[in-house]
């Protein structure tokens, strides 16, 4: 790296190219900004005192395309400030110009052009100094060639902030001025050498104390910034701006939230990254997927799952039912991405099918809501989800997703039907953020839709603490406390376009108005259309009712328990891949060999059963652990998977009974307990052994 200070027009002049990388961000300077400089410039253009005045730093490296002729380099900073005083000299030349100048402070225009601008014996694009990208390039290419950009449709800043530099500059006086101060503006020069110097660090550095980059400038820098500049527009062009399309104007807000997402998945987070922590943890991942694949088939993989993204979060699924399964998931929870992403990706290699796919989508709301109306924690659902995506598997991802689900704790548990049920009758629904949802759900349980966007959310009894005396008849002498009871739960609540006409009105007002109950188009409003009393009795009838729809649309989890107690044990076989018996604490001869003659007879009942080692005890399993040895000192202690009242009289002899211990030492299987100290311990042993077997099969 080399850095000096220099003036800004010494670094333009002469035969050069600066190139703004494609997927640097688009010239960005405001008004504001271009007035902030120009004050600099006529400040310093009009003092004699001042001989210069620093406007930043210009950091470039070398590109390997550049010939002999014509040096070209890649402006890795200070695009904005080169770009600002290009457009500025283009206005000072033509405003010049439009005065009948042929010189500025004894220097010919063209001069100045071919100084700062233009490389006069270039060719193509090669005849510009400065190539900026997208719209940008060909609007700053044509106030080079003094050409009138009122006339190409340009809205661009490059436009906007010429207009503002040709007015400003309203005579010779101040185009004198603002010549002279352009010679005083110095810039600190970093030459970076290529092959050795990182441009993206040096990015990284210089950028860290001004505004903050978003997660996409710095992610699309790091991949693009290292590669030759054909190679950067290739692609920019043909990756990574099909992408930015894709999420188009959400691109600025949703590809942060989407790359957090996406490196969650493949580093295998058991919780969703911190926002801090996304690009970081970008550069272990694709620095890794790089000495896999080519920066082509790695930017490919991110593509697609951005499309997954997109598919999902911004409802640009092309497919009606996936959509709409989508459509149900998204106003639940906003971090159940991660799993849907890599539900899309086994969908899309043909390892889930599309029924599936939807399935598994509609037990992720029926667990967020049910969770939500059962008033159940939901607090840490993306590091839930964010450990969930790990636990789906390629050859079935529908059922390892049920397993997953099945096996939570109970603090994270799939609410069963009757705690569902109970929660929708009795528990205040009006204040859960799920109530307009699960009341607009209930509504269009059918294909003939009802757009209830509009739709306020109504209480059939009214909320008005004073009743009207019509409403206090109907719900007897009691009504204060049904009143209280029911006002917010399910059985009082629906949706209505006729809110303000309903008001406090007594409920057989509310029914014969215009609009009314009784002319109610709504599902919901069924019950109260068919009843000519609102009470107690009326509203229990009608949650039961919508309880009954309501576990179709948030169905239960259902897992078979065997499915269950595999995926149990295939866990802790995984635990314990690496560990032998001699990583069991205590297991010393001669305790080895006797627990060495346990584990032939017991494996030798059926070629099922397996042993789990870890580091406290051995424990046998058909799919239920039946029976553990535990090391102890000139012993081995034996759990077995039986009840004590089930042992006949003889075997109680050897046997104590565990059911009232506070606890057993390095133990967590429950039954009985006996100690094998010697061979002969298995004359009595072994038909122990058969039993608890025998039991858990059964």
């Amino acid at each position: 790296m080399q850095a000096r200070d220099v003036f800004l027009t010494q670094l333009m002049q002469g035969p050069k190219q600066f190139l703004i990388p494609i997927f640097q961000r688009t010239y960005s300077w405001t008004q504001s900004n271009c007035d902030q400089l120009l004050s600099d410039i006529v400040h310093a253009g009009g003092s004699h005192y001042i001989q210069s005045h620093f406007v930043g730093s210009i950091v470039l490296i070398p590109s390997q395309q550049t010939t002999a002729s014509i040096p070209q380099w890649q402006v890795i900073d200070g695009q904005q400030r080169l770009t600002t005083i290009s457009i500025l000299m283009t206005a000072l030349l033509c405003k010049a110009k439009s005065l009948k100048h042929d010189v500025i402070a004894a220097t010919p225009l063209e001069g100045i052009r071919d100084y700062f601008l233009a490389n006069a014996y270039g060719g193509g694009d090669g005849r510009y100094k400065l190539v900026l990208t997208k719209g940008d390039k060909q609007n700053l290419f044509d106030l080079v060639d003094g050409k009138n950009l009122n006339n190409n449709g340009a809205t661009s800043n490059v436009k906007n902030n010429y207009d503002y530099f040709f007015e400003a500059l309203a005579d010779s006086e101040i185009i004198d001025t603002v010549y002279q101060g352009l010679q005083k503006l110095k810039v600190v020069e970093v030459v970076l050498k290529a092959g050795s110097d990182d441009p993206q660090a040096i990015f990284e550095s210089l950028n860290s104390t001004g505004v903050d980059l978003s997660q996409a400038d710095l992610i699309r820098n790091y991949v693009l910034m290292r590669q030759e500049h054909t190679q950067q527009s290739l692609l920019y062009e043909e990756q990574w701006y099909p992408m930015e399309k894709n999420f188009g104007r959400a691109y600025g807000d949703k590809f942060d939230r989407f790359a957090q997402d996406f490196i969650t998945i493949q580093l295998q987070s058991n919780t969703l990254l911190k926002s801090r922590d996304v690009y970081p943890s970008f550069k272990v991942w694709i620095q890794a997927a790089l000495e896999q694949q080519s920066i082509e088939d790695v930017l490919a993989y991110l593509c697609r799952y951005a499309h997954y993204y997109c598919a999902f979060s911004l409802s640009q699924e092309k497919d009606n039912e996936l959509k709409k399964a989508f459509a149900d998931l998204r106003p639940l929870v906003e971090v159940a991405t991660p799993v849907v992403m890599r539900f899309y990706e086994l969908y899309e290699e043909a390892k889930l099918s599309k029924d599936d796919f939807i399935e598994g989508v509609k037990l992720l709301g029926s667990y967020v809501l049910r969770r939500s109306i059962c008033d159940m924690q939901t607090r840490s659902l993306g590091n839930t989800f964010a450990a969930l995506t790990h636990k789906i598997r390629d050859d079935d991802p529908l059922l390892s997703l049920k397993v997953a689900l099945a096996r939570f704790s109970k603090n994270s548990r799939f609410p069963n039907d009757t705690e569902f049920t109970q929660a929708l009758i009795h528990r205040d629904l009006y204040d859960s953020r799920s109530c307009r949802f699960v009341l607009d759900r209930l509504e269009n349980d059918s294909k003939e839709q009802i757009d209830t966007s509009k739709f306020t959310i109504e209480h059939v009894m009214p909320q008005n603490p004073e009743l009207h005396k019509d409403w206090r008849t109907m719900l007897g002498t009691n009504w204060h406390e049904i009143q209280q009871t029911w006002l917010h739960r399910l059985g009082n609540l629906t949706l209505t376009g006729y809110n303000s006409e309903y008001q406090d009105k007594p409920f057989a007002r509310k029914k014969a108005i215009k609009g009314g109950f009784d002319d109610s188009p709504l599902r919901l409003n069924r019950d109260m259309r068919d009843c000519s009393e609102w009470n107690e009795s009326s509203m229990l009838k009608r949650s039961q009712r919508l309880a009954k729809i309501a576990l179709k649309l948030w169905p239960k989890l259902e897992v078979d328990s065997q499915v269950l107690r595999e995926a149990e044990l295939e866990d802790k076989r995984r635990q314990a891949e690496g560990l032998t018996v001699d990583d069991v604490g205590g297991l010393r001869a001669p305790i080895k060999k006797l627990y060495q003659q346990l584990e032939e007879r017991v494996l030798n009942l059926d070629q099922g059963v397996s042993v789990i080692i870890n580091k406290k005890n051995l424990t046998f399993y058909t799919l239920e652990p039946f029976i553990q040895a535990i090391p102890r000192k000139n012993k081995l202690a034996v759990i077995l998977a039986l009840d004590f009242d089930e042992l006949d009289e003889d075997a109680r002899v050897y046997c104590s009974d565990t059911s009232d211990w506070s606890f057993i030492a390095n133990a967590d299987l429950k039954g009985i307990y006996c100690d094998l100290r010697e061979t002969t311990d298995f004359d009595w042993l072994a038909r122990l052994i058969r039993q608890a077997y025998e039991d858990a099969l059964a």
